[in-house]
């Protein structure tokens, strides 16, 4: 027989959180429960719960992370669970695990751990789980949708705005369950609690009536809905690429006036990041009238934007950008998907700055925990909101048309991208204005002042290009280069960017007819200010040799003598490119 506290564990790829508040709201009926605070599920974060057990305690619940090998071994051995619970394996920190099978490995040795008086609670839809039975020494209880599964759901049904119900069968006994979750992939974190109800002494009615008032977690499929009739789902606390496929089924289902899906960094994507944004993106506008993207990847999603879909689908750099596109098209009856990594993203900011409650618009902030906690929240930080395309006023830039002269259709314009100022000269990434400049000084052209930009023009082998360099720091780049572009009558397609790479070798020239910006944020704000990708390039490897500095000190640091000589021999490269792309890949109509 289990003893006063129990002690229950519970792990898995996903789920964990839901699954453990669900159970602590299901066994707070039955006695004093303890469980680990929000998601925190690293070991330290197991000792402070476990230190916190006192003997009037009946129950304590421990979510257990296993984000590398071996991770779970302290939290075990302190834990010592009677009972084990593990949701499901997914692609969560594959990168730090060789394969599925070994993080099924790590969180296995939960089930390893149980005495032959323990109960394991194992999701019977999942063969990874399902075949931790084979080496467990406690008895085995299963769950799913699956016919065998000891705890089983049927007639799935979460149709927004209906919550999560189904009918419960356990043996002989079948019931009706209705909970407060948003979507019906929460049936496995509802069946994964129930089972460790069960386990814990609970009867099935008992789990029942518990599960009903359980709301959902903060972050995880959780209802907001605004003053003037914006529902927002946040499903911000994580976004692995794997669990998007639930969220478009939800929203696919959903009846609402208008679907608005808006994502974040996702995560557990992989190699070619830029190609599962786009097939990303290209999901959702099968189901959403809208589609946000907004991060450094956003840009990507710019490869899956329909013919005519300019308002379908947005990108931005910034969440802050994003925050104001969002809240300017909102209206009532709308239903908002938020699908992003809190500790990348922070996209609660969206809600919040709709009340005004949000000064915060870091970019960097890495802080786990959700804007609406932290004490710096209505401290003003972040860069300025930036003037996106569907904003740049006549009056934005300061001079009359008539002194800029108009870009002619046949036209090109070659655009280098640095920093302007004396401290930026010589340094990595500012590679696109030497190009440009040694491109001006080939062809005998001097540089003329504009607003925001220097200007040059002149003829290339019998055809005319205009040489620029936006006066303005490269994250807004973009934002210079729209207005420019405003003025003087010209489009991407007769635009090409060149610049500086750190993925490239020093020295190495590589071209591009389009694509997303790769991390490189000056072209992310160019993407996003004209929304498309459609852009040529010339990019100009400025990699380190050897990993001295930071990517971020690097770039804005002088060459030293060694790497002036190779990045002279880029220049003149990058120069003899742009020429051949003039004439191999002439403007894109």
């Amino acid at each position: 027989m289990l003893q006063n506290p129990v002690f229950i564990g519970i792990t898995g790829s996903a789920g964990k959180t839901t699954t453990k508040e669900l159970l602590l709201g299901m066994l707070s009926r039955q006695g004093r429960v303890i469980g680990n605070y929000e998601s925190f599920n690293k070991v330290e974060e197991v000792a402070k719960t476990i230190l916190s057990v006192r003997p009037t305690h009946d129950f304590c619940v421990c979510e257990l992370g296993a984000d590398k090998p071996d991770s779970l071994n302290e939290s075990l051995i302190m834990l010592q669970p009677g009972v084990g619970i593990v949701t499901l394996i997914a692609n969560d920190h594959l990168g730090a695990f060789s394969s599925r099978d070994a993080i099924a490995q790590e969180k296995e040795k939960l089930v390893v751990s149980l005495p032959s008086t323990g109960t394991a609670v194992l999701n019977a839809d999942d063969e990874l789980v399902l075949a931790m039975a084979k080496n467990c020494a406690a008895r085995v209880m299963t769950f799913g949708i699956s016919e065998h599964a000891d705890v089983r759901a049927e007639n799935i049904g979460a149709v927004w705005p209906d919550r999560l119900g189904f009918t419960l069968v356990h043996g002989a006994e079948r019931m009706e369950v209705q909970t407060r979750l948003c979507g019906s992939h929460w049936a496995t974190s509802v069946l994964a609690a129930i089972g460790g109800g069960l386990a814990a002494g609970m009867t099935l009615d008992e789990c029942a009536v518990g599960i009903a008032s359980v709301a959902p977690f903060e972050g995880r499929m959780q209802p907001v809905t605004t003053r003037d009739g914006v529902t927002f789902i946040r499903d911000d606390f994580k976004a692995p690429l794997w669990t998007m496929d639930s969220c478009f089924e939800f929203m696919k289902a959903a009846r609402a006036r208008r679907k608005i899906i808006v994502i974040g960094e996702l995560s557990s994507v992989g190699p070619r990041k830029e190609l599962k944004y786009a097939k990303t993106a290209k999901l959702a506008q099968e189901i959403a009238d809208v589609t946000i993207f907004a991060g450094p990847w956003a840009s990507g999603a710019l490869k899956a934007r329909k013919p005519g879909g300019e308002d379908a689908l947005r990108v931005f750099c910034h969440v802050r950008d994003a925050a104001e596109y969002i809240n300017s098209i909102t209206r009532e009856g709308d239903l908002v998907l938020l699908k992003g990594t809190n500790k990348q993203d922070h996209l609660l900011r969206i809600i919040m700055a709709r009340a005004g409650e949000i000064a915060c618009w870091r970019d960097d902030c890495k802080r786990d925990s959700f804007c609406n906690q932290c004490l710096d929240r209505t401290k003003p930080s972040g860069a300025p909101a930036s003037a996106p395309a569907m904003i740049v006023s006549d009056t934005a830039l300061q001079v009359p048309q008539s002194d800029l002269y108009t870009v002619a259709p046949s036209e090109q314009v070659i655009i280098g991208l640095g920093n302007p100022g004396a401290e930026h000269i010589g340094t990595p990434h500012n590679i696109g204005y030497e190009v440009v400049d040694h491109l001006a000084s080939s062809l005998g052209l001097s540089w003329d002042d504009a607003p925001e930009a220097r200007i040059a023009r002149g003829s290339s082998q019998g055809r005319s290009v205009c040489l620029v360099k936006i006066q303005m720091a490269m994250n807004l780049t973009g934002t210079g280069l729209k207005r420019l572009s405003e003025y003087m009558a010209f489009g991407p397609e007769q635009c090409i960017l060149v610049y500086d790479d750190l993925d490239i070798p020093l020295g190495s020239v590589r071209t591009r007819l389009s694509g997303s910006a790769g991390g490189h944020r000056g072209i992310a704000s160019i993407l996003e200010a004209f929304q498309t990708d459609a852009f040529r390039r010339v990019k100009v490897g400025v990699g380190q040799t050897e990993a001295k500095l930071n990517r971020v000190e690097y770039v804005l640091t002088a060459f030293d003598a060694a790497s002036r000589a190779a990045a002279d021999l880029a220049i003149k490269a990058a120069h003899a490119r742009v020429i051949e792309m003039l004439a191999d890949h002439p403007i894109m109509r």
